[in-house]
């Protein structure tokens, strides 16, 4: 079928087409295997599916975004774009020479195509860390991908390939440990500092900001405000059923539990209902680290497939307000409002080393 797909992509290229329908494609996939029958015996639907995917993926066609769904399942849009390469370079030749003193750029000279705007800055960002990497602290997967990429998962969904939007490391020959990347293995689910006297736990969403927040606390520091006794990687929702381990290892009525996550719905969703479930825990949010969360977030990041509940936001404004300006309570209904959210592994190790100090 790939041929097929391959035969009649070449063909609207030559018609200086850009754009194909995909009942037109199935049609004509139909035809060239002389009937239904063996369509359905190369795979059919399925297939094309598959071998859509694996187009996008190469970055040779993209979806409409405009266009409708198919309605089969696994859906597809219903229309879609030829991408051609561009082979004309876009980059300053002067400034690939420049950076070429670090970074390898034969991919890119090779491939102009790859020369687009997004790339260049992620390959500034990627030079300008390479440049001062001797003074730069080792960070986890998830912070460095935002620091450089913007996104937290962007190396998590690296593939070992040079296409694609995460093949860039790849491009450039680079690895985790070029970029100081630490793997962290097995997580913990919690931190303990050895005192028996538990006064003040702090719940963390995500993993990175944990082990960031723990080497902090390592030194018996507080950390934004709080010195931890206890810090517990909440591992997202899951600390909605887990929390209650929290009575096998201290008495919840004596000790203070600070929450942080993410700012967004998933984040201001679990702490409502760790407090609607657990009123009896005196929970509250971290309300300094929160304030610089909000305070160091300079772009947009989006908010993905998620799901919003006015709720849970009125429920954090409700509570953080004797904590934030009018401005910062702006800009937080601004990033809820235009579909954004803030990442709390903005938070990292070397910005809480810059605040301690």
């Amino acid at each position: 079928m790939q041929k097929i797909i391959n035969k009649f992509i070449s063909s609207y290229i030559e018609k200086n087409k850009k754009r194909f329908d995909l009942t037109t494609l199935e049609k004509n996939i139909i035809s060239a295997y002389g009937g239904e029958s063996q369509y359905y015996q190369k795979g059919g639907y399925k297939e094309l599916y598959n071998q859509i995917q694996l187009l996008k993926e190469k970055q040779q066609i993209k979806e409409i975004e405009s266009s409708l769904f198919n309605g089969l399942n696994p859906p597809l849009k219903s229309r879609w774009q030829i991408i051609v390469e561009n082979d004309t370079p876009q980059w300053d030749k002067s400034k690939i020479l420049k950076y070429s003193d670090l970074l390898d750029l034969t991919y890119y000279i090779n491939h102009p195509a790859q020369q687009t705007e997004l790339e260049w800055e992620y390959i500034e960002n990627i030079y300008k860390f390479l440049k001062s990497r001797e003074e730069r602290e080792w960070a986890s997967v998830e912070e460095r991908s935002l620091e450089l990429f913007y996104d937290e998962k962007f190396l998590i969904n690296r593939k070992e390939t040079t296409k694609g939007k995460y093949g860039i490391c790849n491009r450039l020959k680079i690895t985790y440990h070029d970029l100081k990347i630490k793997k962290y293995g097995e997580m913990f689910i919690y931190w303990n500092r050895g005192t028996e006297n538990i006064k003040n736990i702090i719940i963390l969403e995500n993993h990175s900001t944990f082990f960031s927040y723990k080497r902090i606390a390592e030194g018996r520091q507080k950390v934004l405000g709080v010195k931890p006794d206890i810090l517990i990687y909440g591992e997202g929702k899951k600390v909605e059923s887990s929390i209650a381990f929290l009575k096998e290892i201290t008495n919840t009525e004596n000790v203070e539990i600070f929450y942080f996550g993410d700012i967004d719905s998933e984040g201001f969703g679990i702490y409502y209902r760790l407090k609607e479930k657990y009123s009896e825990m005196n929970i509250q949010l971290h309300q300094e680290a929160y304030k610089h969360l909000l305070s160091i977030c300079k772009r947009d990041y989006p908010l993905g497939g998620q799901q919003k509940n006015q709720k849970y936001l009125d429920y954090f404004i409700e509570e953080m307000k004797p904590y934030l300006e009018e401005e910062e309570i702006n800009k937080l209904i601004s990033i809820w409002n235009r579909e954004y959210r803030v990442p709390q592994e903005l938070i990292n190790y070397e910005y809480l080393l810059k605040v301690i100090r």
